[in-house]
């Protein structure tokens, strides 16, 4: 050893340093793991193992005499080789990590002890380094990790909360204050208990089997804010290792407008399931005022809207046909369409109008004080229908759509059944007097007989026609003559009850059936006869008065005669009264 010694360090194997070198060499040579090296005060190697050959990648001949600090250019931006040696030469040893280059260029971390040693003749220092380059590696990753973790964790926009396993917050990133409503001192500590809703929280079993699960979890929830106030939110979260233990992570977002718009949405559908089934019941609704109520039930339903009018024209006035039930009464009252109104403005311009608030419309006049807002909608030329709110701004676009969809059946509903009245009332009206005509008269004597023989009630029939009726036609025309048969037909209906029917029966013939009466027919003979002299009185269309021939007869249930019968005796007798005129008229008249 001392031979070996002699030859590397040129060093006389009696020198006193030789000797204390190769007693180094002997305690740190059959180091495998660490390279131990000999320097002098200067960083000059004097002497080193088989393992700082390995370490640094020079063979020992040529890291003999090598200068530590240069050439295997150390890296340490809190150490300067004076201040190494500075404290060598005070005799204090020193440990520290470095970063070095081996011989072939390649960069390692070494993990560097030094004990300084003086003899009388010279002062130098032991080296005992490790190549930790894979633990630096890992613990630089480690930290860059970290840091990417904290720059995502303070700046991410959901709150991000780390739990223990007993439910306690150990941290927290500041979105999670805001968002809370809490600081950072009082949420670190806090309970998980204190920011779910108990109808969410199901205590610390739920954060200790999230941490040994050591899954992905994903989930809604309702949390609390330091006042008090819930809010709808999505956690993700899982195990996650914090200082050095498992913890729970849990990302928390806020999602109130999103929980919104679905339950906007859900209610969106909901009216649209109600629209349609009010369209259903509209499509099949009987008569008007059937179509009245199911418009506003349908409104307060699909709407929910509790104040609202339907008002329909009648003879140039918007009457009222139909109220919710919460309007008191009153309240809807009917108007003109030329009036100043918000109402007859709709009516008249067939535009939709929306106000927030009565200074909006300077010509409304409501009939309550409480009135704030409200939508005026036209119902094609039909109508108006009207909603009023105590509040401002109580209605939605999306409100109003709803309305004028709604609105736009019950103008197709009022069409439908105006046009099956129409159709009905061309097929059993006669034209040009509007009377019943024989069509009708036909359809319905079947039944009235039957339900007149339920009340053991007579009907009467008066057969009528008008006197000189071709007279009328050949000296002053068909348009005269029909003047007439429309002059007749208003007098007659006139002179009997809204439940008999006047039938035009034949060209100049009219037939009156007078239901289940108990009135002599003579009595309604002396109405006709009194407004037949009124008319002619004041008849300025013909030279001549009008006159009318009238034969009566009489159903009883006790005889049952068929109703052919009835009729031949009525217009036998109607016969015979113009036979009896013609012979009293004066021929030349």
């Amino acid at each position: 050893m001392r031979r070996r010694l002699h030859r590397e360090t040129n060093l006389e194997p009696e020198d006193p340093l030789a000797d204390r070198i190769e007693r180094f060499e002997e305690l740190f040579g059959s180091m495998t793991d660490a390279a131990f090296l000999v320097e002098t005060t200067t960083g000059r190697v004097l002497a080193c193992n088989d393992a700082a050959e390995r370490h640094t990648g020079y063979p020992r001949c040529e890291l003999l005499g090598t200068d530590i600090g240069k050439d295997l250019h150390k890296q340490n931006p809190g150490l300067s080789p004076e201040g190494i040696l500075a404290s060598l030469a005070a005799g204090q040893g020193m440990r520290f990590v470095t970063k070095k280059r081996r011989r072939d260029g390649t960069s390692y971390w070494d993990d560097v002890v030094l004990v300084p040693f003086r003899t009388d003749e010279a002062a130098v220092h032991v080296s005992i380094n490790r190549d930790i380059s894979d633990r630096a590696e890992r613990e630089q990753a480690m930290r860059e990790s970290e840091a990417r973790y904290r720059s995502i964790f303070e700046s991410t926009t959901d709150a991000v909360f780390v739990f223990d396993r007993e439910g306690k917050i150990v941290e927290v990133n500041p979105n999670a204050c805001h968002m809370y409503g809490y600081t950072p001192g009082e949420l670190i500590g806090l309970p998980a208990s204190r920011i779910i809703h108990p109808d969410y929280y199901h205590g610390f079993s739920n954060f200790r089997s999230g941490i040994d699960a050591s899954g992905y979890f994903r989930a809604r929830s309702v949390n609390l804010r330091k006042d008090g106030t819930p809010f709808d939110v999505e956690v993700h979260g899982g195990r996650f290792i914090f200082q050095g233990s498992p913890h729970l992570l849990a990302i928390v977002r806020d999602i109130r407008p999103q929980v919104e718009a679905e339950r906007d949405l859900d209610r969106a559908r909901q009216k649209v399931e109600r629209l349609h089934e009010a369209a259903n019941q509209l499509a099949e609704a009987k008569d008007e005022a059937s179509v009245y109520r199911i418009t506003i039930d349908s409104a307060q339903r699909i709407l929910e809207f509790g104040l609202c009018s339907l008002d329909i024209v009648e003879n140039d006035q918007l009457v009222v046909k139909a109220m919710s039930s919460g309007i008191p009464p009153g309240t809807s009252i009917s108007s003109g369409i030329d009036e100043e109104s918000v109402a007859a403005r709709t009516y008249r311009t067939g535009e939709t109008v929306v106000f927030g608030s009565l200074q909006d419309v300077p010509d409304a006049r409501p009939t309550r004080a409480e009135f704030q807002s409200g939508i005026s909608a036209p119902v094609g030329k039909f109508g108006v229908f009207q909603v009023a709110s105590p509040e401002r701004n109580a209605f939605s676009s999306q409100d109003v759509r709803f309305l004028e969809l709604l609105l736009r059946h019950t103008l197709q509903a009022i069409q439908r059944i105006r046009l099956q009245e129409d159709l009905v009332r061309q097929a059993n009206h006669d034209p040009l007097t509007g009377t019943y005509n024989r069509r009708y008269f036909n359809q319905v004597i079947e039944q009235e007989l039957a339900r007149s023989k339920r009340h053991k009630r007579d009907i009467g029939f008066l057969m009528i026609d008008v006197n000189r009726f071709k007279e009328i036609n050949d000296t002053f025309g068909h348009q005269v003559g029909d003047e007439v048969l429309r002059s007749v037909a208003e007098l007659l209906r006139g002179a009997v009850r809204e439940g008999d029917l006047v039938v035009r029966y034949g060209g100049d013939e009219f037939l009156i059936v007078l239901m289940e009466t108990a009135v002599e027919q003579t009595q309604v003979e002396q109405r006709i006869g009194a407004a037949v002299a009124e008319r002619n009185r004041t008849n300025r269309l013909i030279s001549f008065p009008v006159t009318l021939s009238i034969g009566s007869a009489r159903w009883t249930p006790s005889t049952d005669l068929p109703i052919e019968a009835v009729l031949a005796e009525a217009d036998l007798r109607m016969y015979a009264a113009k036979r009896e005129l013609t012979q009293d008229r004066d021929p030349s008249a």
